[in-house]
């Protein structure tokens, strides 16, 4: 009696073993895919403020842009000239504002107007124009 409940015991196991192997568990699902963000996007403008083409009479003048200038070396020009309130360029033109209300402007190209400009004011914080473009000649 001993071997057939041996017998039926080990099948029994043989059974239960074959039975979890044969189990097919699924795998969980996959996650669920990200949606699409859809963005909309402009892209900048650029637009060119280095010269101003001025149509007169048939003749194309270039005018040159007012600049002004921030930083650390227009608050040290600044610091330097407390009546000053505006400074900006024109070309050779450099303009003053001053605090009272009055205006002064000074000619870089003529000697004298620089000169008293550096000895009034000091080295002026905006950068001298770029040199003209050379024209072609037609030969």
């Amino acid at each position: 009696m001993k071997k057939i409940l041996g017998i039926a015991a080990s099948l029994i196991l043989v059974i239960v073993s074959a039975n979890a192997q044969s189990e097919k568990k699924e795998p969980p699902p996959p996650p669920p895919k990200p949606k699409d963000e859809v963005v909309k996007f402009t892209p900048p403008k650029i637009v060119k403020d280095e010269t101003v083409q001025v149509i007169d009479e048939k003749v194309k003048v270039t005018v040159a842009p007012v600049i002004t200038i921030k930083g650390k070396m227009a608050d040290d020009f600044y610091k330097r000239n407390p009546s000053v309130a505006g400074i900006s360029r024109k070309g050779n033109v450099i303009t003053l504002k001053k605090k009272d209300g009055t205006t002064e402007k000074y000619d870089m190209s003529k000697k004298e107007e620089d000169k008293s400009f550096t000895e009034m004011y000091g080295v002026s914080p905006i950068p001298p124009p770029p040199p003209a473009p050379k024209q072609k000649t037609k030969a």
